[in-house]
């Protein structure tokens, strides 16, 4: 899903509690509406509407996203997971800010505690704080933070650790955050006196599987698929950030190189058979979403000749996915939020809430079937394909595109009067759509200004 479907997505859905729209870029009141999101449910922020009437932004920079992302780290505490985003809505600007709810309630911005009411936000009362700090005492009671029993300070790795304090630093995200090892893991509650706590272990141990069986990886080489007797296997057993680097160094010298032709000239074209990126966000969602109190639940990567599947306990939110390949606008729930803001503060998170739609974008980029994805018996499994993507097209399309000129622009309603009244609106949208997904036209503009020209790519022949 690119940004216009995920905004248009947003826009449909109706009485949300969890959005809301601002029609100008103006940081006080953004603040304040993460702040009160944080202290509920989290929440999407969408600036450039006017309620759901476009206006856009005028004048918005770079340095603009800049200062609103230091102001919500530096200005918010305790530090919060939110993701901005700078996007261009029907040729205007507009932003995206997805706020995690959080896992440390409450919240506050500058000292002052904010928190929803009636779909806006407003200045917390004593009941309201009162609240919010019973409610926040569920969340010290998730896997990641009870006590991992016998495991001493001495069974970190200190130097991760210190590499994502130095990380988040980098990022400009660790400007309010502590310096002292010790401190940094007291200040997300994974480290208490003498207790480390079990999401310490998952994150930094020296030999995490020595406490805590299920963190494997399991790696398995099928190259006569799932029925041939020959298989090759590799096991990781480190903490989440040096096994994340071992799994891309295996994809890296593993993964077979494929080269094609261009359409329009003949230098050979080579690159990986999935796309890199791709397999990152696959292994980090695994990592981050899966359900780490199923002690049998290791992260399996199955890599047969024509597809890689990726299985982690836990399950996904129906609302996220319909069917097997569409991801619904949606907003994420975190099942171990510490960990996933250990990922955010090393820069390997930056797309919460749009990682399935970069997975399944890729592989229309490379042109490969669409990545599913399953679960039954309480475990999730991806399926990433590593053949083409067959899109059929009808002699109606081809017919059209042989008429055209390679320069020349036309419209969807054009299209559809080429066919004097033989199609409507919907087929016509349909059948453009699929000549862009197969890369036989070029879209240009959105919105009302929407244009489309003829590529290169050889058509095929017509069937009758």
């Amino acid at each position: 899903m690119n940004s216009s479907s995920f905004i248009k997505e947003l826009l449909i859905q109706k009485g949300s509690t969890q959005i809301e729209y601002l029609s100008q870029f103006d940081i006080e009141q953004i603040l304040k509406i993460i702040c009160s999101f944080l202290n509920s449910e989290g929440g999407w922020v969408v600036v450039g509407f006017k309620e759901k009437e476009l206006v856009g932004v005028s004048n918005l920079s770079d340095d603009d996203i800049v200062e609103l992302k230091n102001d919500i780290n530096e200005r918010i505490s305790p530090q919060p997971l939110v993701y901005v985003q700078k996007d261009i809505y029907e040729e205007r600007n507009v932003i995206l800010i997805n706020v995690l709810k959080g896992s440390r309630q409450p919240y506050s911005l500058d000292k002052e505690y904010y928190v929803r009411s009636r779909n806006l936000f407003k200045v917390a009362n004593p009941d309201d704080l009162s609240l919010l700090l019973r409610s926040s005492n569920v969340y010290t009671s998730t896997w990641e933070k009870l006590t991992t029993i016998d495991a001493a300070f001495v069974d970190l790795d200190e130097t991760e650790v210190a590499r994502t304090i130095l990380d988040s630093k980098k990022i400009g995200k660790g400007n309010v955050l502590p310096e002292n090892p010790q401190e940094f893991l007291s200040y997300f509650q994974l480290f208490d006196y003498t207790a480390i706590k079990n999401g310490a272990i998952i994150l930094f141990g020296n030999t995490p599987s020595k406490f805590l069986a299920q963190c494997k990886i399991r790696i398995t080489i099928m190259p006569e698929g799932k029925t041939g007797d020959h298989y090759e296997e590799l096991i990781i057993e480190d903490n989440l950030f040096v096994a994340l680097n071992r799994v891309q160094e295996y994809f890296k010298r593993n993964q077979p190189t494929i080269s094609k032709f261009q359409n329009d000239n003949w230098d050979r074209i080579n690159r990986e058979k999935y796309p890199f990126d791709a397999l990152d966000e696959a292994i980090v969602n695994a990592m981050v979403h899966r359900d780490y109190g199923d002690m049998s639940g290791e992260i399996t990567v199955n890599i047969y000749p024509n597809k890689i599947e990726i299985t982690n306990s836990g399950v996904i939110p129906p609302d996220i996915i319909k069917g097997k390949s569409t991801i619904k606008a949606h907003h994420s729930v975190l099942r171990n939020p510490t960990i996933a803001h250990m990922f955010y503060l090393r820069g390997k998170m930056e797309k919460l809430g749009r990682g399935l739609s970069l997975i399944i974008n890729r592989f229309i980029d490379f042109g490969l079937k669409l990545p599913e994805w399953s679960t039954q018996s309480g475990y999730t499994t991806l399926t990433l394909h590593g053949i083409p993507n067959q899109i059929e097209i009808t002699d109606r399309m081809i017919k059209f595109l042989n008429q055209l000129k390679s320069d020349e622009f036309f419209t969807r309603e054009q299209y559809e009067d080429f066919f004097k009244g033989e199609i409507k609106e919907r087929t016509a949208r349909t059948d453009l759509e699929k000549l862009i997904k197969g890369k036989w036209l070029a879209k240009i503009g959105d919105g009302p200004q929407t244009k489309y020209s003829k590529t290169n790519k050889k058509l095929p022949d017509i069937t009758g």
